[in-house]
């Protein structure tokens, strides 16, 4: 022990710098007290601007997701197959009161008028209403479930507490569907009834939601993806552009999308989005670049209302790239990178580096709307009264981080600029490096045959790769991403570290599981059941992986297809893959084994009970 504290004290920088923080959300708990909810480093740190250090700490069980903050308390979301929701006192600084068992527990809201505690359960896609006064268990402290519709990942709680808006990260539509977007979930707090707004088409990772401080305008950011186009180039926005919706509450199932991006340059990946209380300053991280963006909150509101032309109901406007170039202002932070967390009180906007564990610090002033700051010019950025500094102070959270290769990879599957002109980066097409629920017409096995994109999960595990097994592997498939999709080729060392980082991924335990991981009965009886002769699952979806490693003829094809076979995927994780087949033609495993009788040219699955198919999904639900 004491040779490891010797060693430990001779070189602290780099034994610390192996645990990153990874600042993924704030808040202020004063005029100059942040809490940052620190993703890797598993804690809430308390961070003051005025001194330039942490003031405190919480430390947590597991890896947590979301924050927020409600008066004197902060709630946190932690955890995958056993998960809970923390909330800590913040003059105190402890953990107060949890509610267990939570299934990847997400997107957060709480109402202090009703006594309500809202939590979205990603893979479950439904939100947990609890008693914000009963902890434990959450089965004990529920009030009622509420559904949403697929991955509910952000919330906002209007000021008046009428009404929830959740984030819906992904479409839940077949993605042969005549539209393709993600929705915005409403729910009336009083009554628990919910409704559903989609998007317009190509809307996809609904990554944040806020509101205007008077509750009249709900926005969202989100990336747009273009997928009925061949994904031949990325000049002007092609294949991705990136983009904010703003619902008026006023105007009813109508929303005003614009897309961020400027003609010949991309906001790759919007992350996070918050409007300052006094409700002048709206802000913008963008999580595929190294910048902050800002926009004054008259003038875009104006511009809304005058784009959208008096229409106040049942419709939708979209705007492409370039709407906005006028009415906002870009600040690049070279000392940022994976600008993800965003806080913002009157005196401040700060936003936090993901990768690199550093802030960057905005400081706002107040001056009279018509006067001239030509000694700020440079460095400022004044509309309606709003005066913000654009040179913020970068202040570290800790010591600079030394990445691995798994880290730099990651880096790397975030990062805009390695594409053509920071149109998107990996991670739009692959969140988390899964998949995004679209159908894309890629180059690499001809055009207008639109497929339906897979996860990374064990890819360098499971060869060939691709939906037609175009790819010998892996490794393959990495390189001819960045050449053919990013058209930006990168160096060998940088592939390497990519591959690294998509080696390292774990699955999520399956949804169907307990909390102590086993299976229910019921999976136990589907088990084996797939295991089976009567379903022939495991023909082709055996060993470690649940794959054959081979290209099949399911039975299945549409008009546009040129290829008879396709790739038998692995399982795992089955739950978070849909919609399933090559062209995502059905929507869930029902559709996918009962209706599209799925290789079965025997009739096989026809003959099982309905126990014996409920079974059958909860074991596949389990993986």
């Amino acid at each position: 022990m004491k040779k490891i504290f010797a060693l430990m004290l001779l070189f602290p920088v780099s034994v610390y710098s192996q645990s990153w923080l990874g600042p993924e959300e704030m808040a202020f708990v004063d005029d100059t007290t942040l809490a940052i909810l620190e993703k890797d480093a598993k804690k809430v740190d308390f961070f003051s601007l005025e001194q330039k250090k942490r003031v405190g700490e919480v430390r947590l069980d597991q890896t947590p997701s979301r924050m927020i903050r409600v008066g004197d308390d902060l709630f946190v979301s932690c955890g995958e197959l056993n998960g809970e929701v923390v909330k800590i006192a913040i003059p105190e600084r402890k953990i107060v009161r949890r509610w267990t068992g939570i299934h990847t527990p997400s997107g957060l809201a709480y109402s202090g008028k009703w006594n309500r505690l809202f939590v979205g359960r990603r893979f479950h896609n439904d939100i947990l209403v609890l008693d914000g006064n009963r902890e434990g268990a959450w089965e004990d402290a529920r009030i009622q479930i509420v559904p949403a519709v697929r991955e509910p990942t952000a919330m906002v709680l209007l000021p008046d507490e009428t009404k929830l808006y959740v984030a819906n990260l992904l479409p839940m539509v077949a993605s042969d569907d005549s539209t393709i977007s993600g929705c915005v979930t409403i729910v009336d707090v009083e009554t628990l009834k919910a409704s559903h707004q989609q998007l317009p088409d190509g809307v996809n990772n609904l990554r944040d939601i806020t509101c205007s401080p008077d509750g009249r305008y709900v926005f969202v950011v989100h990336t747009h993806g273009n997928h009925r186009t061949i994904t031949s180039q990325l000049f002007g926005g092609w294949t991705n552009r990136n983009g904010m919706t703003i619902l008026d509450r006023e105007a009813p199932d109508s929303a005003c999308v614009y897309l961020v991006d400027d003609f010949q340059n991309g906001l790759p990946n919007p992350w996070e989005v918050r409007i300052s209380p006094d409700g002048k300053l709206l802000a913008l991280t963008i999580g595929g670049s190294r910048e902050t963006v800002f926009l004054a909150m008259d003038e875009l509101i104006a511009k809304m209302h005058r784009d959208m032309n008096g229409v106040s109901r049942n419709y939708s406007f979209f705007f492409g790239v370039g709407s906005l170039s006028q009415t906002m202002t870009r600040v690049r932070m070279e000392a940022i990178q994976g600008v993800h967390a965003l806080a913002m009180n009157d005196r401040y906007t700060v936003s936090a580096g993901y990768f690199t564990d550093n802030l960057a610090v905005f400081r706002r002033h107040y001056e009279p709307k018509n006067e001239c700051y030509s000694e700020y010019s440079k460095r400022s950025y004044q509309r309606a009264g709003v005066f913000t500094e654009t040179t913020p102070e970068i202040l570290p959270l800790g010591p600079a981080p030394q990445w691995t290769a798994e880290r730099r990879g990651e880096v790397y599957f975030h990062d805009g600029d390695l594409s053509v002109e920071s149109w998107h980066s990996c991670v739009t097409c692959h969140p988390d490096a899964r998949v995004d629920g679209m159908n894309w017409d890629l180059l690499n096995d001809g055009v207008q045959n639109h497929k339906n994109t897979k996860s990374m999960l064990y890819c360098y595990e499971t060869p060939p790769c691709m939906i037609t097994g175009v790819r010998e592997n892996a490794e393959v498939a990495t390189r001819a991403g960045f050449i053919h999709i990013h058209f930006l080729p990168m160096d060998e060392a940088r592939y390497q570290d990519v591959d690294a980082y998509l080696k390292s991924l774990r699955p999520v335990p399956g949804i169907r599981r307990r909390a102590d991981g086993s299976l229910t009965e019921s999976a136990r009886r589907g088990k084996r059941l797939f295991y089976g002769n009567r379903t022939g699952c495991s023909s082709c979806h055996s060993g470690e992986y649940f794959t054959d490693l081979k290209l099949h003829d399911v039975g299945y094809h549409n008009e546009s297809d040129i290829h008879d076979a396709f790739d038998t995927p692995t399982l795992i994780e089955l739950f978070r893959t849909m919609p399933y087949m090559h062209d995502g033609h059905y929507l869930t495993l029902e559709d996918l084994l009962f209706t599209g009788r799925h290789g079965d040219v025997s009739g096989r699955l026809d003959k099982l009970s309905p126990q014996e198919k409920e079974d059958l999904v909860e074991y596949l639900l389990s993986l």
